[in-house]
């Protein structure tokens, strides 16, 4: 009897622990994605920078013999484009330099090795944001299930240092903003300011949070409330926000204000653009339909975390509306919210609507489905928890729905399993058949790595073996995530088929294929290998007749 209750109190802790070991096991798993090399010369630029700025002649010396030795990437040069942030790339680029890491793969695998971690640590953040909200321990573990097992998001994170490293300080900055509703004191106003520059160090758009934090502070104010109280609160954050913003972020030293609005301005209408195939026809990044967003999201979302957030919407979004229209024009307290429980509540919602009509309405440019807004796993993950506590409490009576909400997030994890290590290409059940090959799948190339592996398995005599790319991957970045020995075996011709032993093939173009023949294979090679999962085409095979 003392074991269950053991069990009881400690399960999240033995779920934690086996998430972290499973994760560990698996990093070796996943390839390497295009942008991965770009993102590694970016924190080698910079470090090269501050070893300039102090003066340290030996740390340059290494860095700039590094920068030397990588040769293209998918983005443009950090000189020319500078306006990334580099909270991740940064720390790894400064470890590879003192762990004197030399081989690529192993360069690679200690920046996924840290990805995983930093997620990991992220996932816990949100254990805690539910403990205080929720304080029950079926709801706790049935949101770290639904926030841990979207196959998506858990692929991404063990090689998306841009997405899902966004996506967890945003979880880790809510926590802190959450903890100074509940105590605004100077110390969780100075964490939450912290972890705020950080955010918004890494990706310019993260700024909606001390956004969001400044309108809140106002709309919170009661006829108690002192405006030197206010004020002093928001000097105070901005003051501790700009200055660590300003240290994570090299690019803003040389003219923090104006190269502040130049990276707003920039990522606001991002200047590269491509073609890309959704839903049967390719589409120009720059002019996206209006239902992108939400079909990306529907089609690659657990039906479970859907079904439940969309449940949990419904009733915030019901709540807003009755707040709304009973609203004292007179009040003497916040009529929005009666509780710092339904604070927070409204923190999400609002922030989550905004952000999501904001972008389908503003046109801003997205890439490759909805990766860029990979952030808002957090508020569907939250909201979610909010449609599973309202069932419990409208059917707690009925025997068997505690257990029923409790499998079917667990059922997410045979999407995991079925798709590994490729979960980046999941999609649910709600994308027929018929319509799979009208969606885009490994625009970044992830299968790269297992494609040479098995040419070179196929071919073990072969020493010398020119390969053509019919693709805009550049296969040759894949190469990085081998094993040494097997690198030389494999020379990259790019699209001169005329030299190629083989042709690389998949379904990735900046051109629309149906009138450009850009990537078309040539008549002297067939086909002799082709990898699908659940009905896509990942890449295929052909070789020189």
């Amino acid at each position: 009897m003392k074991s269950i209750n053991f069990f009881k109190d400690n399960f999240i802790y033995l779920l934690f622990t086996i998430y972290f070991f499973l994760g560990i096991f698996l990093v070796k798993d996943y390839g390497i994605t295009v942008d991965e090399e770009f993102h590694r010369y970016s924190g080698l630029y910079w470090l090269n920078y501050i070893a300039e700025i102090a003066h340290l002649d030996n740390l340059k010396l290494e860095v700039t013999q590094k920068l030397n030795e990588i040769s293209g990437h998918t983005l443009p040069n950090p000189k020319d484009f500078p306006f990334y942030g580099v909270t991740f790339d940064l720390p790894l680029a400064f470890l590879e330099i003192i762990f004197k890491i030399e081989d690529s793969r192993n360069i690679f695998l200690l920046r996924h090795y840290f990805n995983f971690f930093v997620f990991f640590i992220s996932s816990i953040y949100f254990f805690l944001l539910l403990k205080d909200r929720f304080k029950d321990n079926k709801i706790l573990f049935i949101g770290i299930i639904l926030f841990l097992t979207s196959p998506r998001i858990f692929g991404d994170s063990f090689y998306n240092n841009k997405d899902i490293i966004f996506l967890s300080l945003v979880t880790i900055n809510i926590y802190y903003l959450f903890k100074f509703f509940d105590n605004s004191n100077l110390n969780n106003l100075f964490l939450f300011s912290l972890f705020s520059s950080l955010t918004c160090a890494t990706r310019i758009v993260g700024i909606f949070l001390p956004l969001s934090f400044i309108i809140y502070i106002f709309v919170s104010k009661d006829q108690n409330s002192n405006w030197s109280n206010i004020f002093k609160k928001i000097i105070t954050f901005n003051l501790i926000f700009f200055t660590f913003l300003i240290l994570f972020w090299p690019y803003l030293w040389a003219n923090p204000i104006s190269n502040f609005f130049l990276s707003l301005k920039i990522f606001s209408s991002y200047p590269i653009e491509f073609k890309m195939l959704f839903n049967g026809h390719y589409i120009n990044s720059k002019f996206l339909p209006l239902n992108y967003v939400p079909i990306w999201i529907s089609i690659t979302t657990p039906l479970i975390t859907l079904f439940l957030f969309l449940f949990g919407y419904f009733i915030l979004l019901k709540r807003f509306f009755i707040r709304l229209v009973n609203i004292r024009v007179l009040a003497t307290s916040n009529d929005f919210w009666k509780s710092q429980t339904e604070k927070k509540d409204f923190f999400i919602f609002l922030n989550f609507s905004a952000i999501f009509f904001y972008i389908i309405l503003s046109n801003t440019d997205l890439y490759n489905g909805w990766r860029h807004l990979y952030f808002l796993h957090i508020f569907l993950s939250y909201i979610a928890c909010i449609g599973v506590y309202k069932l419990f409490l409208n059917f707690r009576k009925i025997k068997y729905v505690l257990l029923i909400l409790t499998i079917l997030p667990l059922a997410n994890l045979y999407g995991i399993i079925k798709f590994h290590p490729f979960q980046s290409f999941y999609f649910n059940e709600l994308l027929i058949n018929s319509k799979k090959k009208d969606f885009e799948v490994d625009y970044w190339g992830l299968a790269g790595t297992k494609f040479l592996e098995d040419l070179i398995i196929n071919n073990k005599n072969l020493n010398d073996l020119n390969l053509a790319v019919a693709s805009f991957i550049p296969l040759e970045r894949s190469l990085k995530m081998m094993k040494n020995v097997n690198r030389s075996k494999i020379n990259i011709v790019g699209q001169n088929y005329e030299i190629a032993d083989y042709i690389f093939h998949n379904n990735i173009s900046e051109v629309d294929k149906s009138k450009n023949k850009k990537y078309s294979i040539p008549e002297n090679f067939k086909l002799i290998d082709e990898f699908y999962i659940q009905g896509f085409m990942i890449y295929q095979l052909f070789k020189k007749i």
